[in-house]
């Protein structure tokens, strides 16, 4: 008989991440029953997406599906777990399950920790926001989680790492194909003093859906948001305002005026959405009530 980690462990290989009605129904029913609802045909309506997701259960094996993790060097968790990131329970949408891949007791610093993201394509002042204010961060001993990226994410990665100090990434994609390219030798730093995140499959490829989706995690599992140069529409903005939505304090370094990289972070103040972020004592004035 299928154990709830195992119908967890199913349900999170056939459901894409962030569905709110799955995230719902497991969150209230558990990962058996719904597994029983979804395999019975006796509960929910029939549609295009159900039989979708029926076919793709009744082909997995969760022995299979272990076995994957296992070779990936990853493990698989769930909220039964006692290390659980709960801040992400937060989300209308919480994950079903989540990979981790690195240092697991970092997730016990959470209570300490802060998101830095940015653009991709940087200006010069943008990498040294990010570096001056990752590093004020991780010399608090905060954790400074961001997604990896090439520019703001890396350098605050990067940053952290040369203190010697505690970093994660979420991942838009599986643990086997790691993406940026570039930052292949950033992520296996991460791995050995850091921790990797994933919610999806070690065989499943990053997408450009997969990272609007993953923004959301980088929102909540973390107690603040720091957003550093944001094209007006972007990535980033997508995150300051998923934070926002479920009470995260969020902040944006302001930049020039004439910078088109400017115009998110002062759209993000403007609409206070965001407070001003200057330094990270700034940001500690704010979050520590918080702890």
């Amino acid at each position: 008989m299928l154990t709830e980690e195992d119908c967890r462990l199913i349900l999170f290989t056939c459901i894409e991440p962030a569905d709110p009605f799955w995230s719902a129904q497991i969150s209230d029913l558990g990962a058996q029953v719904v597994y029983h609802h979804i395999t019975s045909k006796s509960h929910y309506s029939e549609s295009n997406s159900l039989s979708i997701i029926r076919d793709k259960i009744m082909k997995t094996d969760v022995l299979k599906a272990r076995k994957e993790i296992k070779n990936s060097n990853s493990f698989f968790i769930t909220p039964r777990d006692f290390d659980w990131p709960i801040g992400v329970e937060d989300l209308p949408n919480p994950p079903i399950g989540l990979l981790l891949k690195g240092n697991r007791e970092i997730l016990e610093t959470l209570k300490t920790s802060i998101s830095i993201v940015g653009s991709r394509k940087p200006t010069s002042y943008g990498v040294s926001s990010a570096k001056f204010l990752a590093t004020q961060a991780a010399k608090a001993d905060f954790t400074v989680v961001s997604g990896g990226a090439i520019g703001i994410d890396t350098a605050a990665h990067i940053s952290t790492l040369s203190l010697g100090k505690q970093t994660i990434c979420i991942l838009a994609g599986g643990f086997n194909h790691l993406y940026p390219v570039e930052n292949l030798k950033l992520f296996d730093q991460i791995t050995r003093n850091g921790l990797l995140i994933s919610e999806v499959m070690p065989s499943v490829l990053s997408q450009p859906f997969r990272f609007l989706v993953r923004n959301r995690l980088i929102a909540a599992i973390s107690k603040a948001t720091v957003i550093i140069e944001a094209e007006y529409v972007s990535g980033s903005i997508r995150t300051a305002r998923d934070a926002a939505e479920i009470f995260r304090p969020v902040f944006a370094v302001p930049g020039e005026i004439t910078s088109p990289l400017s115009q998110g972070c002062h759209r993000l103040i403007s609409e206070r959405v965001a407070d001003i972020a200057t330094s990270f004592n700034e940001i500690l004035e704010l979050i520590t009530p918080m702890h």
